[in-house]
């Protein structure tokens, strides 16, 4: 993994930033942490009542570890931002290149219908979007999620050419 900081490092010669967003927190782990939130504490009481501690201390757990991966979500999704710049989408987390995807890659991915979007959820009137970029030969797959309408539209702009 290489650093990605710019202007000062991680671009190539001649290139530049075109966008930058941070990603949003997927829809499935925003209602999934919720209902636990909401949920686990009715599923827990009466786990414990019908089944006792051994069965509940289990659910307990299980509930637990659900937690914690859905706060580890939330951080790394404030961690993670998007960049495209002249030449390729980079994803970067923690200000390290976690994933990078040439412009021409995208643009074949395009063109041979493996780019996916998906609308996710919606945020007031402002529709958040998901988008799935996987390169017909190698099936490398670069993921982004939580983009705006204005950020999904820049973004097939540049992959479409």
């Amino acid at each position: 993994m290489s650093e990605f900081s710019p202007p000062d490092e991680g671009l190539s010669p001649g290139e530049s930033i075109v966008w930058s967003r941070r990603a949003g927190m997927s829809a499935s782990m925003m209602f999934g942490g919720g209902c636990c939130l909401v949920g686990s504490p009715w599923l827990l009481l009466l786990v414990y009542g019908i089944f006792g501690p051994m069965v509940g201390n289990s659910v307990l757990l299980i509930v637990a570890a659900f937690l914690i991966l859905v706060v580890l979500d939330a951080v790394n999704s404030r961690r993670t931002t998007y960049y495209l710049t002249t030449g390729r989408l980079v994803e970067v987390r923690g200000g390290l290149v976690q994933d990078e995807m040439p412009l021409e890659l995208a643009r074949e991915a395009s063109s041979s219908g493996t780019l996916e979007v998906k609308p996710t959820y919606r945020e007031g009137a402002s529709q958040f979007y998901d988008l799935r970029i996987r390169h017909p030969s190698s099936r490398k797959l670069f993921y982004l999620s939580g983009l705006d309408e204005d950020s999904k539209e820049l973004v097939l702009k540049a992959a479409h050419g």
